[in-house]
């Protein structure tokens, strides 16, 4: 494994000493006279497409890999978020700027000189400026997808390759926007997956599922997104509107048709400057009050509750039936009740003007049917 040599703050060659506050042996400096911390090296990376749909690439003028291509960007400076190291180097080492409309992912790669790094990739809209190469590049230019050179880092590569998936998403989601009805919004059962995600998902497909939110607090991102791109093609099989529970950058790199918020996440407005058009965005509520903010904020749906008692929303006191119903008579967006719902005490809500039920412990078992039967209330 590759190892630091020469100390970043003066060049001096490095040596390895027992820190003693450290309780243990560290590369140290004897210049600085100061341990080297053995962290990956933070990074970033651009992926800018202009008017043609072409992509930004630049050759390497250093090592490693002098002559190949990549993506633009580099290395983090002290007091520097990643977003301003981003458009930095973009504008360094290309002569443009513009404005960063998501992330891409982060990435953890290999490097011959700092052993390990982390590449955080963003995706770039509007180039604006004069394009040329600077000190730090041989050339720097636009090529078109099928006549672009090889990206020489894999990590670059696999920014690179969630960019066009989420370009190939931003077209999708048109097509699925009219199965989403906002006059009606009488969807039935708003299945809530959980333990098995994707079997869920597709067992709630099979019973004619209208709409479907992946939840999942346990798992890193990296492993959500590979099973929300799991469940993103079962439910484009049978026009189900997929959703994603609080995290904006899976609904976006799955092609997810939108995404769920709660009361601690950003705002309406800031999601609404994240997403493409048509995307899809319910917010929770406990109250008549944050029933009506949402809406004025411009949601597409609520969740109203926890309208009994649930073990998934402990510290959340039950809204009841009294306050479902004031919330069902005063917005105009869909509204689905949440909370401690069942196959039991559904019809109580049904008779209450609910048309749209979210459940999780109900859908667990038998989910097939469930959705089936919920789907087709009212029943005696």
């Amino acid at each position: 494994m590759n190892t630091k040599i020469h100390c970043y703050r003066c060049g001096e060659l490095l040596t390895k000493t027992f820190i003693e506050e450290d309780h243990k042996t560290r590369l140290f400096c004897p210049g600085c006279k100061k341990p080297v911390y053995e962290n990956p090296v933070p990074s970033t990376a651009a992926v800018v497409f202009n008017e043609n749909e072409e992509i930004l690439l630049v050759q390497r003028k250093v090592e490693p890999h002098i002559g190949e291509w990549c993506l633009p960007g580099g290395y983090m400076e002290l007091r520097e978020t990643p977003e301003q190291c981003c458009m930095r180097e973009l504008k360094e080492e290309t002569g443009l700027e513009g404005e960063i409309v998501c992330q891409l992912g982060n990435i953890l790669s290999r490097n011959m000189f700092y052993d390990s790094i982390i590449v955080q990739g963003y995706l770039v809209k509007n180039p604006k400026g004069t394009l040329h190469a600077s000190d730090d590049c041989l050339d720097a230019k636009f090529f078109a997808l099928n006549k672009m050179p090889r990206i020489t880092f894999e990590s670059h590569q696999e920014i690179f390759d969630n960019a066009i998936r989420l370009k190939k998403n931003y077209r999708d989601y048109q097509e699925n926007r009219e199965n989403f009805s906002l006059q009606t919004g009488n969807w039935g059962a708003y299945v809530i997956t959980s333990q098995d995600p994707v079997e869920i998902a597709a067992e709630a497909c099979k019973g004619g599922a209208k709409i479907l939110q992946y939840r999942e607090k346990r798992i890193s991102r990296k492993e959500m997104l590979g099973i929300a791109l799991k469940i993103r093609e079962i439910t484009r099989q049978t026009n189900t509107i997929f959703i994603v529970n609080d995290f904006i950058d899976i609904a976006l790199l799955s092609g997810a048709d939108g995404v769920h918020l709660g009361q601690d996440d950003i705002p309406i407005s800031k999601a609404r400057e994240l997403t493409p058009k048509g995307f899809i965005i319910g917010v929770s509520t406990h109250s008549l009050e944050q029933a009506l903010e949402a809406e004025k904020q411009g949601a597409d749906y609520i969740g109203s509750g926890p309208v009994f008692a649930t073990p998934t929303k402990e510290n959340y006191i039950p809204i009841g039936m009294s306050t479902l119903k004031e919330v069902l008579n005063a917005v105009q967006i869909p509204v689905v009740a949440i909370g401690g719902i069942d196959t039991d005490n559904i019809r109580e809500l049904y008779d209450l003007g609910a048309r749209n039920f979210a459940m999780v412990r109900a859908f667990q078992h038998n989910t097939r049917l469930v959705v089936e039967k919920v789907n087709k209330l009212p029943v005696s």
